[in-house]
């Protein structure tokens, strides 16, 4: 025998759709963000080979020496952020071993002008950089 105080209830899962939805994503709500992996890294003028070279002809690698650095190898990983416009900010040292190497560093990259933006989704955005850089301290 069925009670009649009884009620049967169906409940239906939301449909899924993965992958098959277009969203539109506000640009305005974006345009702010600072993006840590994008589809293309921003980009010293000339490429790598330009920005290594760049590093290489204005960095005193005397500075650790004159700051009493022992002999070693030392490395600061600067960052800093590059915007849509290709212009450097918030440029600070993750890692500083002392002996004025992150102010070296600082002082260097701040002297760039005019970077290529980082790319995502087909448009230029404000993207965060890491560079590291190793001070070598021989022994005389």
């Amino acid at each position: 025998m069925v009670s009649e105080n009884k009620e049967a209830k169906v409940e239906v899962a939301p449909e899924e759709t993965k992958g098959t939805a277009v969203v539109d994503v506000k640009k305005e709500d974006d345009e702010n963000k600072v993006w840590t992996k994008v589809e293309k890294e921003a980009e010293y003028p000339g490429g790598d080979g330009a920005w290594r070279n760049f590093l290489q002809n204005n960095l005193r690698g005397e500075v650790p020496v004159d700051n009493g650095a022992n002999p070693g190898q030392y490395q600061v990983i600067v960052k800093f952020i590059v915007s849509r416009e290709g212009i450097l900010s918030d440029i600070s040292c993750e890692s500083d071993p002392g002996y004025g190497m992150c102010a070296e560093a600082i002082r260097v990259i701040k002297k760039t002008k005019s970077w290529t933006p980082a790319n995502q989704n087909g448009r230029q955005v404000n993207a965060y950089r890491r560079q590291p850089i190793t001070f070598l301290v021989e022994e005389n």
